[in-house]
C-alpha cells in the first residue's frame, strides 16, 4: 500500500511538500491560515485555560506547535467534521465526544490554523479534495500537550504527556467510518455536510473505508492502553512493515504484531538537547525520531523495490519537522506554579536535593548537566547525557523490550538496504526510516546547516568508527550512553550521517532528566505507578489498582489523583505489561516516608532555589 493508494482521494502536487520550513530561516513560511466559513461548533470553555508561565513560549508559538501539519493523513477535513458517531450520538468530531478521549483544546492565537475548532494536535494538511477540502492529520502535540488542575484551577502544560486515549479514539473512528459505509442514509448526510453528493462520495469513501478497516486490523492492540499510553514503537513498526511496505499481503501479515506493550507519552522539554530519546533509546536523530512518529500516526511512505522512481517518498513534511524541533528547543520545563498549587517548603526542598544527589543522579542527569564530548559532534555541539539502564538493573516490566527484541520482519523489496531477507524489528525501523529521511530531506532542500540545527550534529563525524565507551564502575556515569565518535579530519560530512546504536540499548531503559515531572505522571515507562511518592516506596507498597485519566494534582505525593471516578480507566498492575515492580532504589534500603516527601518537594521544581542550575538550563 504505497503513496499511490489514494490518488483518487488525495492530490499531491510536489510543491506542497516544500510549503513550510525552518522557523527563523529565510526559507521558512508559517502555514497559511485555513479559515473557510464558520466553525461547526464553538471551542469548549477549557480552551481559554492559560498556559503554565515560564515555559518560554508565547501564545502564537504554542499555536504553531499545536496546529502545524507534519504529514499525517487521518481523514479529509470535510469528512471528519461531518462524520457521525457509530452509536448515533452526534458528530464524531464534536468537542463533547472528543473530550471523552482525553483530548484538550486551545485557541489558535489568531493564526487561522484551526478553522474547525478541533483539539490540540489536529492539523489541517495542505492537500485539497473537491467536496471534502483539505486533509486533517495528527501531530505530536496530540500526545505531548498536557493539562493539569488543582482546586478548580486548570493549566495547560506544553510538551507534557497528554491524557489522550489514542487506541480507543482510533477504534471508535473506524467504527464510525464502517457504520457510514454500510448505511446509505448516513453516507448521504456526510456527503451533504461535505458539500458533495452521495454518488460522488461513494467511491472515494469506499477506498477510505477499506484502508481504515485494514489499519484498524493491523494496529489493533492486544493490551488495552487507556489514557496517557500507547505502544508507539509497535504502531510505527506495523505502519512501516505492514502498511507501507510494497509487498504481498502475506509478507505484510507475517510482519505485523499486535501492539502489546503500551508506554507513557514522554515529556518533550530538553528533548532536543538529549543525546538519546524514547523509552528504549533506539533513536538519536531528531529528524529520524520525528519521521517515525509521523509514519506511526497515519503518515505514508512508499517502501518499494529498487527502480521505482518514487521509492522512499513520503507524506512527511520535513521542513515543518525542522521548525518544530527549533520550537521545542525553546521550550522550558514547567516551573511548579506556587501561586496556584501552593508554595514550596524550602527546608524540605533542601533535604530532598541532598537525597536526590546522593541516590538518583547516578542515572538521572540534572543541571548543571553532564554533557557529551564536543568531539562526538560534527559541529562541536554538546548534548545532555542520558543513561541506558539495563533492565536487569532497574527491574521494571520487561514486556516492552521483549516485544521489540523478539520481533523479526521480512525485508521484502528492501533487502538491498536491510542486507538480509529477515531482519530484527529495530534494524527495520532504523534502516527504513533512514531511507525515507535521506530522500525526504534532500527533496525538501534542507541544507546541512538546517539539519545541524535540529540536533543532527550527533552523528559520527569524519568517517570515524564508533566505539563503545567503557562503563565506569560506580560513579555518576555508570550507564550513560557510550556512542563515542571523534572528529579525525576536522571537517563536516555533507551527506546524511549514520547513527550508531550500542547493542546493549535494546536491553535497557532510558533514564532522563528529572525536570518538570510534577506534570508527567503516572510514572515508570509503562505508567504503572501513580505518584512519585509511590515510586519511592518499596514495590510491595505501591497501589496494585488505580484509575487514570483524571488531571487533578496531588501536591503531596506528586502525581495525579488516582481514585475511582466516572469516565476513568482502571489500571490493573497484574495484567501483562503493567507490572509496577522494579526501580527499588536506593539499593541500601527504601527511603523513610518523610524522606520520600522531601524528594517530592524537591522534584516539584529542582531549579527553584538553585540559580546555578537555572543558568545551566538556559545555556
Amino acid at each position: 500500500m504505497g503513496l499511490d493508494r489514494w490518488e483518487r482521494v488525495r492530490v499531491r502536487p510536489a510543491a506542497l511538500a516544500l510549503a513550510a520550513g525552518l522557523a527563523g530561516c529565510a526559507a521558512w513560511e508559517a502555514p497559511r491560515p485555513r479559515t473557510a466559513g464558520p466553525a461547526p461548533w464553538p471551542l469548549p470553555a477549557e480552551a481559554s485555560a492559560p498556559a503554565v508561565a515560564g515555559q518560554n513560549w508565547d501564545d502564537r508559538l504554542a499555536a504553531l506547535f499545536h496546529f502545524t501539519p507534519q504529514g499525517s493523513r487521518l481523514m479529509p477535513r470535510g469528512w471528519l467534521v461531518g462524520l457521525e458517531r457509530a452509536d448515533g450520538g452526534g458528530p464524531f468530531a464534536a468537542p463533547e465526544n472528543l473530550l471523552r478521549y482525553g483530548l484538550i483544546y486551545a485557541t489558535d492565537a489568531g493564526t487561522g490554523l484551526n478553522p474547525d475548532n478541533l483539539p490540540v494536535g489536529f492539523a489541517v494538511e495542505p492537500e485539497e479534495r473537491p467536496g471534502a477540502g483539505a486533509w486533517v492529520g495528527l501531530t505530536c502535540a496530540a500526545c505531548h500537550t498536557g493539562q493539569v488542575a488543582y482546586r478548580g484551577q486548570r493549566l495547560r502544560v506544553d510538551g507534557a504527556p497528554a491524557s489522550f486515549d489514542f487506541d480507543r479514539f482510533a477504534a471508535d473512528l473506524d467504527a464510525a467510518v464502517q457504520a457510514t459505509a454500510r448505511d446509505p442514509a448516513r453516507l448521504a448526510r456526510l456527503a451533504a455536510r461535505s458539500g458533495t453528493t452521495a454518488a460522488a462520495l461513494r467511491e472515494p469513501f469506499a477506498d477510505y473505508t477499506a484502508w481504515s478497516a485494514r489499519h484498524a486490523a493491523v494496529q489493533h492492540p492486544s493490551a488495552v492502553s487507556g489514557f496517557s499510553r500507547v505502544d508507539a514503537l509497535a504502531q510505527i513498526l506495523n505502519a512501516l512493515s505492514a502498511m507501507h511496505l510494497d509487498a504481498p499481503r502475506a509478507v505484510q501479515d507475517a510482519n505485523r504484531r499486535a501492539p502489546s506493550a503500551p508506554v507513557s507519552y514522554p515529556f518533550l522539554w530538553t528533548t532536543p538537547r538529549q543525546d538519546w530519546v524514547q523509552w528504549v533509546p533506539i533513536a538519536s536523530s531528531p529528524i529520524g525520531r520525528n519521521t517515525g512518529e509521523v509514519l506511526g500516526v497515519f503518515g505514508e511512505a512508499r517502501l518499494s523495490a529498487p527502480g521505482d522512481p518514487r521509492r522512499f517518498t513520503s507524506s512527511v513534511r520535513f521542513r515543518d519537522l525542522v521548525a518544530m524541533e527549533e520550537w521545542l528547543r525553546r521550550l522550558r520545563p514547567p516551573p511548579w506554579p506556587e501561586q496556584a498549587f501552593g508554595a514550596i517548603d524550602r527546608g524540605r526542598w533542601e533535604e530532598g536535593r541532598r537525597l536526590v544527589q546522593a541516590t538518583c543522579t547516578g542515572c538521572h542527569n540534572l543541571p548543571p548537566f553532564r554533557l557529551t564530548d564536543a568531539r562526538q559532534s560534527v559541529d562541536g555541539s554538546r548534548f545532555v547525557r542520558v543513561s541506558a539502564v539495563p533492565i536487569t538493573v532497574v527491574g521494571t516490566d520487561p514486556a516492552y523490550l521483549r516485544a521489540i527484541n523478539d520481533w523479526r520482519m521480512g525485508a521484502g523489496p528492501l533487502r538491498d538496504i536491510m542486507g538480509a531477507e529477515t531482519v530484527p524489528a529495530a534494524a527495520f525501523f532504523t534502516l527504513g526510516v533512514r531511507a525515507v529521511v535521506e530522500r525526504g530531506t534532500a527533496e525538501a532542500g534542507l541544507t546541512r546547516r538546517m539539519l545541524l540545527d535540529t540536533g543532527e550534529a550527533r552523528a559520527c563525524p569524519g568517517g570515524a568508527s564508533p566505539r563503545m565507551a567503557a562503563q565506569v564502575p560506580g560513579g555518576t556515569a555508570r550507564f550513560e550512553a557510550g556512542n563515542v565518535c571523534a572528529i579525525t579530519d576536522g571537517r563536516w560530512r555533507l551527506a546524511p550521517e549514520r547513527w550508531t546504536m550500542p547493542p546493549r540499548f535494546l536491553e535497557s531503559m532510558k533514564a532522563g532528566p528529572l525536570l518538570g515531572i510534577w506534570a508527567t505522571g503516572p510514572f515508570l515507562h509503562n505508567g504503572s505507578v501513580p505518584s512519585v511518592y509511590d515510586l519511592l516506596s518499596p514495590p510491595e507498597e505501591r497501589p496494585r489498582v488505580f484509575w487514570v485519566g483524571g488531571r487533578e494534582i496531588d501536591p503531596e505525593r506528586l502525581g495525579f489523583v488516582s481514585a475511582e471516578a466516572p469516565g476513568l480507566f482502571r489500571y490493573d498492575t497484574a495484567l501483562p505489561g503493567n507490572s509496577n515492580q522494579g526501580h527499588a532504589f536506593p539499593r541500601g534500603g527504601p527511603l523513610s516516608p518523610p524522606q520520600r516527601l522531601a524528594v517530592t518537594e524537591f522534584l516539584k521544581d529542582p531549579l527553584r532555589f538553585d540559580a546555578t542550575a537555572r543558568a545551566a538550563l538556559e545555556d
